[in-house]
């Protein structure tokens, strides 16, 4: 920083020199300056001595010129584009030799040595600045002064502070991010210099804070989590770490952990809670500046629902509107309902003891039960429309259907449908993004009967790839307890004309592309494919949306079987049976 501050020294002698005194400013006026005499101090001796009105003008004309110049130097101070006005008080300090009070809270401009070239800043008070994640709340009215503690990066605290790496170093004259230390003392610059030094940098680019050089280089990365699964407030920790070049190679570190914080430690954990994919990368630098970029990371997130382990769900298919849904206890709430009574529900066969219901709309209901000598139980009932066989449990307390939500593309139906196979026929929660790492596919590219086969029996699940041409095919699979995975064109299916979370016929998207989807029932009557269609195109905003029973509209969908099958991609299937192999 001494070039920053010998630039502010010299600005400030400049504004000093406004306060030179032009001696030749009329001089008739004195007669210490008169024509009469060319050698001034001779006049003053051979005058018998000022009257008592001159006298009076020279000192209040001293005054005055006194004032005008204190006035001068800090209106330039003020104005100066060079000199924060946080730094008025130590513009004064080192122009005047004056000293600061011990109160003041201004920063105090201390030249720095030869060995040490940066400056020392005295701190605001007692508090002291952290860094870690998020940006701090904390006084922005003003200059803030930092000093680098050990392990720090500028990076690391201009996120810390919410502020551009750029121009934290260009407010800081740092045009080299490596040559920082611990104990340097850097300003964090106060909302409104911010907006200054933004407009100067637009004006006047360098010096920019740039790597020493601009090669960019891989770095692999992995992890390891902790309590997978377990979404009871405890959410799941992950250890990330490098896997090569070795972990000595670089002197920074920079993690993303996909939820808008990061790290900046070699081998970071960290603590997700909140149901989703996240996207983790780290951005590294060694010695020369040379950057490095990872691979990125799908770290998986399950609602509680769809894992067994925090469930306490437990989901009912009704395969037709006259089925009964039937449990010891009372109806204390259906979901979006006001009141029970408003609810399509025929309770006529219950009582105060025994629930049995009939639906009078089919879709998806909340119901909360008050069992008999028990807690309220949560159930999440799916009313089929027509006449159906569905390859679901009886009961079961967790949710497999999955969507391709936030996993790093929209393309990801493939690694959905797995997902949604294997947490079917094992009854725990199989991540797609963990489909994804063992296909080894990066979303740039269509996946195979193949490689998806393989992932499934990966996991012991047993799978084969059969025929299906006909209706007879389908019904055979789910007859036989069985689901299968297959591929169509999706502009050969169409899309329900409707609101697609009343009309559960058609596909409820205008994608057209090749689509895997899972088959998991049928019609009585041959006309429909019950579907989990794991969303192409509305993927964007259902991920978060499991607990209204209506949103996962692509959860039991009924598809044309004609439709579908005209319009394969390929003439077989996945099928995928419950348990594993033996």
């Amino acid at each position: 920083m001494d070039g920053f501050l010998h630039n502010q020294k010299l600005a400030k002698r400049q504004r000093v020199s406004f306060l030179v005194i032009d001696t030749n400013y009329k001089k008739s006026r004195f007669p210490f300056f008169s024509r009469r005499s060319k050698n001034p101090w001779q006049r003053w001796a051979a005058s018998p001595g000022p009257s008592p009105r001159a006298g009076k003008i020279a000192v209040f004309s001293a005054l005055g010129l006194i004032i005008l110049g204190a006035f001068l130097l800090v209106f330039f101070a003020l104005i100066s584009p060079e000199l924060p006005p946080e730094n008025l008080v130590s513009a004064l300090n080192e122009t005047a030799g004056s000293s600061l009070p011990e109160t003041s809270s201004v920063s105090q401009v201390v030249l720095p040595s030869e060995e040490k070239n940066w400056a020392s800043l005295s701190s605001f008070g007692d508090w002291e600045g952290e860094t870690g994640a998020g940006a701090q709340v904390v006084d922005r009215t003003r200059d803030i002064e930092y000093h680098i503690r050990p392990g720090e990066t500028l990076s690391e605290i201009a996120y810390s502070y919410n502020i551009p790496y750029d121009l934290l170093a260009f407010y800081n004259n740092i045009s080299n991010p490596n040559r920082i230390w611990v104990g340097m003392a850097i300003l964090i610059p106060s909302q409104e210099n911010m907006q200054k030094v933004e407009q100067r940098m637009v004006q006047q680019p360098l010096p920019r804070a740039v790597p020493a050089r601009a090669a960019v280089k891989n770095v692999a990365i992995t992890y390891e989590n902790h309590n997978n699964g377990d979404n009871n407030g405890n959410g799941i920790t992950v250890q990330f770490s490098v896997v090569n070049p070795p972990l000595e190679t670089f002197q920074s570190f920079e993690w993303e952990f996909g939820d808008g914080k990061r790290g900046f430690r070699p081998n970071p954990s960290y603590e997700y809670t909140v149901p989703k994919t996240y996207v983790a990368r780290l951005t590294a630098r060694d010695a020369a500046g040379t950057i490095y970029k990872s691979n990125p990371l799908y770290i998986d997130i399950p609602h509680p629902a769809s894992a067994a382990e925090g469930s306490t769900t437990k989901f009912i298919t009704l395969s037709s509107p006259d089925e009964y849904f039937v449990v010891n206890g009372v109806i204390t709430d259906v979901a979006r309902y006001p009141a029970i009574e408003a609810a399509p529900l025929d309770q006529s066969e219950s009582d105060q003891f025994l629930t049995k219901v009939r639906f009078t709309k089919p879709g998806f209901y909340g119901l909360t039960v008050r069992e008999t000598n028990g807690p309220e139980q949560y159930y999440s009932v799916f009313v089929s429309p027509i006449p159906s066989m569905h390859a679901d449990a009886v009961q079961q307390n967790f949710n497999w259907y999955r969507t391709q939500y936030n996993t790093g593309t929209t393309s990801n139906c493939g690694p959905a449908s797995v997902s949604m196979a294997i947490g079917w026929s094992l009854g725990k929660y199989f991540p797609v993004a963990s489909v994804r790492e063992a296909v080894g596919w990066q979303g740039n590219g269509g996946t195979s009967f193949e490689e998806l086969i393989r992932v499934i029996r990966a996991e012991g699940v047993p799978a084969s790839i059969r025929p299906l041409r006909t209706v007879d095919h389908i019904k055979d699979v789910i007859d036989g307890g069985d689901i299968a995975i297959a591929l169509f064109r999706t502009e050969g299916v169409k899309t329900s004309r409707t609101d697609p979370a009343q009309n559960l016929f058609g596909k409820y998207y205008n994608d057209t592309v090749g689509h895997y989807i899972v088959i998991k029932g049928y019609s009585l009557n041959g006309e429909y494919f019950v579907i989990h269609d794991p969303i192409p195109s509305d993927w964007g905003t259902n991920s978060f949306r499991y607990g209204d029973e209506v949103s996962m509209i692509g959860r039991n969908r009924y598809y044309s079987s004609a439709e579908l099958l005209k319009s394969l991609r390929r003439t077989d299937m996945i099928v995928v049976s419950r348990g594993r192999t033996p």
